[in-house]
């Protein structure tokens, strides 16, 4: 099957698609490299099966696959999955299986060393032992267990706003939490550099980039919520803790779904995720009661 490029409509490194996901928060420029790797991506699959950006949707009671989402990770990776919990947690609790390779190694170290803010943010030399990184104002509540965020503020934890909190959310926590709020325009990964204990929602990449830094990691995500990275976060994690291991293993799987920009060919890790659903029936999308089917936002 001949693999189809994505057209220009809302896709990664579309810049009007961007700036209604995030308004005046603009993307930095460091993404810049995975606008290439995106245009190896097909734009449809198997019986027309579509594969879609920063979507998520899911069909709990079908076996089927109905479609293939995918996001960008720490300016470095994309990560691709079918749109469903299942097959999704079922790739990553198999590549955390993967024997771990000299690529693998490589790409952690990448990971590690060279992973910078998705948005263009201010370096504003902050250093603090203890900092979560919440969620967007669309799924803050939603999925962020706030009894544990409660616990970890009264034990010195900093809470660092999401680039696409709505002011009147910031007001929310300021008011709340008061000096423990670090506002949204503030360099992530510089606080994350500084840290030495992270925590996150299974919606952010900042967990993933922490593990891979040596950072404490922990989860403040509501269990039975489903995000971006809840298959990735769930196999890395064993005997209560995420392991850099795991980590290792899912980016030396050549089927992961995790398609680093810096390999000089990308292209057989995404025609190898997707010849290995070629087997299973793929549902083409279609029409229910005069709406077409269509996907809704991830979370995060």
């Amino acid at each position: 099957m001949t693999l189809k490029k994505l057209a220009d409509k809302d896709e990664l490194g579309n810049p009007v698609a961007h700036f209604f996901k995030s308004g005046n928060v603009l993307r930095s420029k460091d993404n810049d490299q995975l606008t290439q790797l995106k245009s190896l991506v097909p734009e449809k699959w198997i019986n027309d099966t579509k594969v879609e950006y920063d979507v998520w949707y899911d069909f709990p009671s079908d076996q089927r696959i109905h479609g293939y989402v995918y996001t960008d990770v720490l300016t470095q990776f994309l990560y691709m999955r079918v749109a469903s919990c299942m097959w999704a947690t079922e790739a990553m609790r198999r590549a955390v299986k993967t024997d771990i390779t000299e690529e693998g190694e490589q790409l952690f170290a990448e990971m590690a060393n060279n992973c910078g803010d998705k948005y263009r943010l201010r370096k504003k030399g902050l250093a603090y032992e203890y900092v979560i990184f919440l969620a967007g104002t669309n799924i803050l509540d939603k999925v962020t267990d706030w009894k544990k965020v409660d616990e970890a503020v009264a034990q010195g934890a900093k809470l660092k706003c999401h680039p696409l909190t709505a002011a009147s959310a910031y007001e929310h926590l300021v008011h709340k939490y008061g000096d423990a709020v670090i506002e949204k325009k503030v360099s992530g990964h510089e606080l994350l550099n500084n840290a030495q204990v992270v925590g996150c929602c299974e919606n952010s990449e900042m967990g993933i980039a922490g593990l891979a830094k040596g950072k404490t990691v922990y989860s403040f995500s509501k269990g039975d919520q489903w995000c971006t990275y809840s298959a990735m976060y769930r196999a890395l994690l064993d005997k209560g803790q995420l392991q850099q291991d795991r980590l290792k293993a899912v980016l030396s799987c050549q089927d992961s779904g995790l398609i680093p920009a810096s390999i000089e060919y990308p292209q057989e890790r995404i025609n190898r995720f997707f010849l290995q659903y070629g087997q299973e029936e793929h549902v083409a999308p279609r029409n229910f009661s005069g709406r077409v089917q269509s996907a809704k936002r991830a979370n995060g």
